[in-house]
């Protein structure tokens, strides 16, 4: 996801409008515009062109459907971006597509100011596969409901994230295999079968029979207590779940709508003056060249406080910005838990749990002992990169995850996935989701700890703190990030972390950004 140059123009002489090109991994919106603005009602329509690769919806199967999150940021003058409230109904959904509105809260009733709609999923209401466009989608945007008068100059900027539905169904957690801390149904045998998730309700943890278990090989793992309130997203009920990692040029758009005091806490360079000394600003080094494959950047001359820094990507260290070569499509390594939590916030997302996560990579069939996020114990790391820092930038051929200490970095969002792959060789999950399992840590909520356990599953209201933090209280820490974990495995770790069921960090807390942590986010859907 990215922003292009805007360029302005007068809409119904009322507003001002800014337009952006925004892509992640080939998704791209494009001719937004304004129209049909009602004066009676106080809403216009957001219209826009979109379109992305590798689109499908199937039946049997998983039978899913991948789709496109579609928010709206406005913003008055100069001001602040914030977050526009989309209607529940009154969409314009071209021939072939659906709209589904997603609300702050999916599971209470739509209330304009209250509960609103803080994007949509747009994806096909028909079986198909491949580059899937869409021309003139509109939104409906109640800017009445935002505080906005009829005749107010606006900016507004459209973006996409690209997901992957996740249906309702019951599934297993732990593999039955000799992963780390992995859960399983207790029973006198010490036994470690699979433990199955078949409803929302609460789950019992302990040394009683039928309980949910787990071992404590680490003190990272848990403090194997419980019960895991019925609260709690299981992943039992339907969700989406991006399809890839967060971007580095979708962190870099993330950026770019933030105040500079909100930067500071998102960036590990100081910002903090006219001049910025360590111009890769997540990696806080005097290199002149990205470290770790991470190449956002800024300029050494950045303006004095408050006006915000503009950020960009610079694989290709030759300060000109957001080149083909730049590495925007690359996964966002260098993410602390609050990096990530402020961006899923901000996107109006949530965190993912744990058990989702497991849910997400196996889907609803039998485990496979000791099986990685592909479905079988089967891992060819890739030992180079092709094309480094292209959108075609891909590994060898052979390969289907990102792992192991002599590799260098993360690679492309969605690089695996070649033509002519199967789940095995794209490194995909049951529900064709990427990179579950290598490239970055997963950063999914514990039920290893009370601070985990007390997750809701609330969703981001699209507004920061002053400061840059997620203002979403029952989300685990952005301080200590107390309630958070690390699944998944990354670039830079031992094979074994890569398993579905592997929580050797499934209850590590640590706050801190590492080259091998980024993240994705999910979101909640009504059944």
């Amino acid at each position: 996801m990215a922003n292009a140059i805007s360029k302005r123009w007068a809409a119904l002489g009322l507003f001002v409008l800014s337009t952006c090109l925004c892509y992640a991994n080939n998704i791209q919106v494009a001719n937004v515009t304004l129209t049909g603005q009602n004066t009676v009602d106080d809403y216009t329509l957001v219209e826009f062109d979109i379109s992305w690769e590798n689109s499908w919806r199937v039946v049997g199967g998983p039978g899913n459907w991948d789709a496109a999150w579609v928010f709206v940021k406005y913003r008055i003058g100069a001001g602040p971006w914030l977050h526009a409230w989309i209607n529940d109904d009154g969409h314009s959904a071209p021939s072939g597509s659906s709209i589904e509105v997603g609300l702050l809260d999916p599971g209470s009733q739509y209330i304009p100011t209250s509960n609103p709609g803080m994007g949509v999923f747009i994806y096909r209401s028909s079986p198909g596969s491949g580059t899937f466009t869409l021309s003139n989608v509109q939104l409906r945007w109640n800017y009445g409901d935002n505080g906005l008068s009829d005749n107010e100059q606006v900016d507004i900027k459209v973006f996409a994230i690209e997901h992957v539905y996740v249906p309702q169904g019951a599934f297993y957690v732990g593999s039955g295999g000799s992963e780390s801390g992995a859960y399983y149904t207790f029973d006198l045998s010490m036994g470690n079968d699979p433990f199955l998730i078949n409803s929302e309700g609460a789950i019992n943890v302990g040394t009683t029979t039928g309980y949910l278990y787990y071992q404590n090989p680490s003190t990272f793992s848990g403090d194997q207590m419980g019960p895991i309130p019925a609260e709690f997203p299981k992943g039992f009920d339907a969700f989406y779940a991006m399809k890839y990692e967060i971007s580095q040029k979708g962190y870099v758009d993330f950026l770019n709508t933030l105040s500079r005091a909100q930067q500071s806490s998102r960036v590990r360079s100081d910002i903090s003056m006219d001049v910025v000394m360590n111009t890769y600003v997540l990696s806080n080094t005097t290199a002149v060249m990205p470290q770790g494959r991470n190449g956002i950047r800024c300029y050494d001359y950045i303006g004095l406080i408050p006006a915000p820094v503009t950020f960009f990507c610079d694989y290709n260290a030759n300060s000109i910005p957001d080149e083909i070569n730049d590495g925007k499509e690359i996964a966002c390594s260098r993410l602390s838990w609050a990096d990530l939590s402020a961006y899923l916030d901000w996107a109006g997302l949530r965190p993912m749990t744990e058990f989702e996560f497991e849910k997400a990579s196996r889907g609803i069939i039998n485990p496979v002992a000791n099986e990685y996020v592909w479905g079988n114990n089967e891992n060819r790391a890739t030992t180079f990169i092709n094309n480094q820092g292209y959108p075609t930038e891909s590994p060898d051929e052979n390969s289907n995850c990102s792992a192991g200490p002599d590799y260098f970095g993360p690679i492309r969002c969605g690089a695996f996935a070649r033509s002519a792959t199967d789940r095995t060789g794209s490194g995909a999950s049951y529900f064709g989701i990427m990179e579950l399992g290598g490239n970055l840590w997963e950063r999914p909520v514990s039920v290893g700890n009370p601070e985990g356990r007390s997750f809701t599953g609330v969703h981001g209201n699209g507004v920061l703190s002053s400061i840059g933090n997620a203002d979403e209280l029952q989300w685990p820490s952005s301080i200590s990030a107390g309630g958070s974990s690390f699944r998944g495995g990354s670039w830079e770790t031992e094979f074994e972390r890569l398993r579905t069921s592997d929580r050797f960090y499934g209850a590590n807390t640590d706050p801190v950004a590492y080259t091998g942590t980024g993240g994705r986010g999910v979101r909640s859907v009504l059944n």
